[in-house]
């Protein structure tokens, strides 16, 4: 799997960009373009594989993979939408207007409908945390957000108690979550 490219521009195409790496060229799909034929970029990969197609999408930041992937989590919603989702903004405005219930914001995006943008807000509402862009911690909270729903409580209760979970290690959040939630349910 191909987690990380690191070339020079060869090309710029609407949707994304071409790649050479070590004389290898490398078609990545990507949102926000700000590079120009003859940069030297590297990008963080995420790599869709399926029986008829093979696609690196790529992004600047990890922050932006994270988002991206979690929007492909969610039904309805595949990697060129996802991509698109991003390109609206700023990863930090797509989360803030996701956590805001604007529908509105999601449905003016082409692609997206109501009941997309329902769903979208309904599955990762609480659960998209950037304000530490900290790809561990990330990838802690989601650990944590999924022990909680395996011993059933919902997402909407684990948003509320989100901000306030302490703890340096998984375990240590899962415990601080489940005295937070005994006392907020």
């Amino acid at each position: 799997m191909i987690a990380s490219l690191d070339g020079i521009v060869s090309g710029i195409e609407s949707d994304g960009i071409l790649l050479e790496v070590n004389g290898i060229g490398y078609r990545v799909y990507m949102g926000r373009v700000q590079t120009e034929v003859g940069d030297r970029l590297r990008c963080w990969i995420s790599e869709i594989i399926r029986e008829d197609k093979h696609d690196l999408y790529g992004f600047a930041h990890r922050t932006d993979q994270a988002l991206f992937e979690q929007l492909m989590s969610v039904s309805g919603v595949g990697p060129k939408l996802a991509l698109k989702i991003l390109s609206v903004g700023t990863t930090e405005d797509v989360v803030r207007h996701i956590q805001m219930d604007d529908v509105a914001f999601l449905t003016s995006i082409s692609g997206v409908g109501k009941k997309t943008a329902q769903k979208i807000i309904l599955d990762l509402k609480g659960v998209l945390v950037l304000e530490n862009t900290n790809n561990a911690s990330n990838t802690t909270y989601s650990e944590v957000s999924d022990a909680l729903e395996s011993l059933g409580y919902s997402k909407a209760d684990i948003a509320d108690i989100a901000k306030d979970i302490l703890g340096e290690t998984t375990e240590s959040r899962v415990k601080s979550a489940l005295k937070l939630l005994s006392r907020h349910v």
